[in-house]
């Protein structure tokens, strides 16, 4: 019991420190606030399955600032051209889940 109470907290801490909506008190209704947390959670594993280099691990990025090493991540307004690359990376993703979709559609038949 204690172990699965371990690894719960820690989950969320991962969580709490990639998302910070979960640190402050969100301006949402509590119907929507208790939704939260599944969709970060399902966010979090998207992104580590699909594009674990995207994101640092948010343990990594705390250790490293805690040296004095300063991530990109969220670090100010993005540029013109972070957007642009944001757009294409977006662009990229999105084409490659149509494909597996279509691909997956012929397998069933």
């Amino acid at each position: 019991h204690a172990e699965a109470r371990n690894v719960v907290e820690r989950i969320i801490g991962v969580l709490k420190r990639r998302f910070h909506i979960l640190m402050v008190p969100p301006e949402y209704s509590m119907h929507i606030q208790a939704r939260l947390p599944p969709a970060l959670a399902c966010i979090h594993n998207f992104i580590h399955t699909w594009d674990p280099v995207d994101i640092d691990d948010p343990e990594v990025v705390q250790e490293a600032q805690d040296v004095g090493m300063v991530g990109s991540i969220a670090d100010g307004v993005p540029t013109n051209a972070e957007r642009a690359w944001m757009s294409a990376k977006r662009e990229e993703i999105a084409a490659r889940m149509w494909a597996s979709y279509i691909a997956e559609r012929a397998r069933r038949g």
